[in-house]
């Protein structure tokens, strides 16, 4: 409750969820006035429908394809066909140019139609003062018939529609035709102005691309005298045949040189056994051999005789000889073997020596050779290369005055796929287009306008608004009776008609709200109340007994809510009192029908006892305490000590106490009463009451500690989309019996 005190205006926290069924509600509780709205869009398009001049369109297709090549185009090879996203755009516009357009207006004498050109007097003035006016009328209807031609290309084609909207049938489709016919001669004039421009460029360059040859070629022939060039051609060329000879030859003798030297080092430096074994041709192993039979043989007759033997002897000292005899074959087989390699060493050597020098000679003859050909080629790569340019131009000059030979076919790449025709339907008004778009504008403007409406009402219609806005509890809905004050519903009122009447249900649409639930307990407005008791004795744990029933305003429904919910709380056979605790303007003695004499003023003024002041009703089981004689200080006998009796009396002795109190924002005795009761009731009239005065008054009794027990809506003409479903599930149950009915059934029901 604390929280809810600090809050004087809508929350601003988490934003409610969005239900499709509240839109679909504002637009059937509006929805007379978005039918309005589509009447009136309706009548204005077939208003102007009626009154719209008819018009025609024609259209022309053509084929517009891009060229292939152009006079320009001087490249040795075609060049592939690549896709232009800015072609086509290009092309329409350019059949929306002015000159287009000023061609169509010559060709069709547009000057004098009317409808192009109402400013037709300018023509009428002769000599330069008049040319110059017929001239700027031209442009003035080239302009007008750029403003309203419609050139559309189709999307993925190269086709292109030209269409124009006349008056006329014939006229649509002369303009539309003559539109494609002016753009292809333009393109046609313009394409062979180019070809005779390069005609005329080409001749010029073929004329002195052949003097800058004939220069050149006397240039190359003087400088190769010169230098004495007869070719740069590898091929044929003396200087660089010899160079690439020597360089051979030079590359086997450093290879050669190489190997011999290798071959050198090898002899001098290996064992003279292994070059001797290699050189001998089989001689030194073949003494080996030898030398190891004799010493074989000695050493097996050792074994027989002694070293003294002169047999021994004899083959001792012919060992001897053959070691001495081997070591000189090797000695001389070595020395001749280096003698050999190092003498071939050396004429490799200065072979490779020789070589080297003649090739440095023939080196510096090719470089300079080479310097005086660079120039050469160059001079020769430029002629050829004018020599193809010149070529390429004599083709490309041949061509092109073929193609001025063709301007008498009218060759172009634009063609018409199909003139355009007098159209047979108008295109202009379109009674199904018009009919439609009023339709659906008169239904969106119906719809924003009811939503605006809906946004800018600040009132009270449905719970779900009451528990959003305020953070109290929702205890129901009262419809108003038969749909609202025309059939003659009454709230808060002082209208007694219809009191005593029988219960008709809801055939009869001319009853009071008051005393309703006990004059017709079948109705509607009777079961909303039953719910209203319903969610009131399940709004607080442990229940309620003394209950004060306010409102923000005067004329909300506060004193037809208080009697009919001790109405309803009687029917469940429990002992009601109601007292009227609006001391300023009370009216529940004129709708019960009692006398006023003594009231509660009595009570809490004259010191009068309840008992003698309560008085039965026509309803069963309801006491009532009327308010009695005037008092000139209602807030201080509401605030006495007198009045907290008064309410212990009644509660001791009736199960259920209702006050009636007057609107807080005039006076404050409800806020007295609020804190001494077990809670308020806050009525509101549906529809009327702004949300921003109920906050208010929220707060008031808030800051009084009085215990608010929830909000009722009284008084709802239209019924809501989620509302109407309760109202029109209740009107078909519970109709069999009449609402006497116990706690228990009360409360399960």
């Amino acid at each position: 409750m604390d929280l809810m005190a600090t809050q004087g205006s809508e929350p601003t926290g988490e934003q409610p969820e969005i239900q499709l069924a509240e839109y679909w509600a504002i637009i059937t509780k509006r929805r007379r006035l978005i039918a309005l709205c589509v009447a009136v869009s309706l009548f204005i398009g077939a208003a102007i429908s009626l009154l719209s001049r008819p018009t025609y369109k024609a259209t022309a297709v053509l084929d517009v394809e891009r060229d292939k090549a152009t006079p320009f185009d001087i490249t040795s090879t075609p060049q592939p066909y690549l896709y232009d996203q800015e072609f086509l755009p290009t092309q329409t516009k350019l059949m929306r140019s002015r000159e287009v357009a000023e061609r169509v207006v010559q060709r069709l004498n547009l000057l004098s139609n009317p409808e192009m050109n109402p400013q037709r007097k300018l023509l009428s003035f002769g000599g330069s003062e008049g040319a110059k006016n017929s001239k700027e009328a031209v442009i003035r209807v080239a302009n007008r018939l750029q403003s309203v031609v419609e050139v559309v290309p189709v999307r993925g084609t190269n086709l292109v529609e030209v269409s124009f909207v006349a008056s006329s049938p014939a006229a649509a489709a002369d303009v539309a035709n003559a539109m494609a016919d002016a753009y292809i001669d333009w393109n046609l004039e313009s394409k062979f102005q180019v070809i005779g421009q390069a005609s005329q460029f080409l001749a010029a360059q073929i004329e002195q691309l052949k003097s800058e040859i004939d220069a050149k070629e006397r240039q190359l022939q003087a400088y190769g005298r010169l230098k004495d060039i007869v070719s740069v051609d590898p091929q044929s060329n003396v200087t660089l045949q010899k160079l690439e000879s020597l360089n051979k030859d030079y590359a086997d003798a450093v290879s050669d040189r190489v190997t011999k030297e290798a071959r050198y080092h090898e002899v001098s430096t290996a064992r003279p056994d292994a070059i001797a074994d290699t050189l001998s041709s089989g001689l030194v192993s073949q003494l080996r051999n030898d030398q190891a039979r004799l010493e074989r043989e000695y050493a097996e007759k050792l074994n027989l005789f002694k070293p003294e033997w002169p047999a021994m002897q004899q083959l001792r000292a012919q060992i001897e000889k053959g070691k001495q005899h081997l070591n000189v074959v090797v000695q001389e087989t070595v020395a001749k073997a280096r003698d050999v390699a190092r003498s071939d060493y050396l004429t490799a050597q200065r072979r490779e020596e020789s070589l080297k020098n003649v090739l440095q000679g023939q080196k510096s003859e090719a470089m300079a050779l080479n310097t005086n050909a660079v120039e050469y080629n160059n001079l020769r790569v430029e002629v050829e290369t004018k020599r193809a340019l010149y070529d390429t131009l004599l083709k490309r000059n041949a061509e092109t005055q073929i193609t001025s030979r063709l301007r008498g076919e009218r060759l172009s790449n634009v063609r018409i796929v199909d003139r355009a025709l007098p159209p047979t339907t108008r295109f202009r008004p379109s009674y199904k287009l018009n009919g439609l778009v009023s339709l659906l504008l008169g239904g969106a403007i119906g719809v924003i306008l009811a939503f605006l409406l809906e946004y800018l009402d600040r009132s009270l219609r449905t719970p779900e608004q009451v528990e959003r806005s305020l953070q109290l509890p929702a205890l129901g809905v009262i419809p108003a009776v038969g749909g609202g004050r025309r059939n003659g519903g009454s709230y808060g009122r002082r209208s007694t008609r219809g009191l005593r009447r029988k219960a008709l249900g809801e055939g009869d649409q001319n009853v009071a709200i008051e005393l309703l639930p006990h004059e017709q307990p079948r109705s509607n407005i009777a079961e909303a109340y039953r719910a209203f008791r319903t969610a009131l004795m399940l709004s607080r744990a442990g229940g309620v007994k003394t209950i004060a029933i306010t409102s923000s305003l005067p004329k909300e429904g506060k004193t037809t809510t208080a009697l009919n919910l001790a109405v309803v709380l009687g029917q469940l056979g429990k002992r009601v009192a109601i007292v009227d605790a609006d001391l300023h303007k009370p009216r529940l003695h004129e709708i019960l029908r009692v006398s006023n004499r003594t009231g509660l003023v009595s009570i809490l003024a004259e010191n009068m006892a309840p008992t003698d002041v309560l008085q039965k009703t026509i309803v069963p089981n309801v006491s009532v305490v009327p308010s009695g004689p005037s008092s000139p200080n209602p807030s201080g006998l509401l605030s006495s000590e007198a009045m907290r009796k008064f309410l212990q009396f009644v509660a001791m002795n009736f199960d259920y106490v209702i006050l009636d109190t007057p609107p807080i924002s005039p006076v404050a005795d409800a806020l007295l009463l609020g804190n001494a009761v077990d809670g308020v009731v806050l009525t509101v009239r549906g529809g009327v009451t702004p949300r921003e005065h109920v906050v208010r008054v929220r707060d008031k009794l808030l800051r009084s500690d009085a215990k608010i027990l929830g909000v009722l809506i009284n008084n709802l003409e239209e019924q809501t989309a989620l509302y109407g479903k309760y109202y029109y599930y209740g009107k078909g149950y519970g109709q069999e019996k009449v609402y006497d009915e116990s706690p228990k059934a009360a409360m399960t029901r």
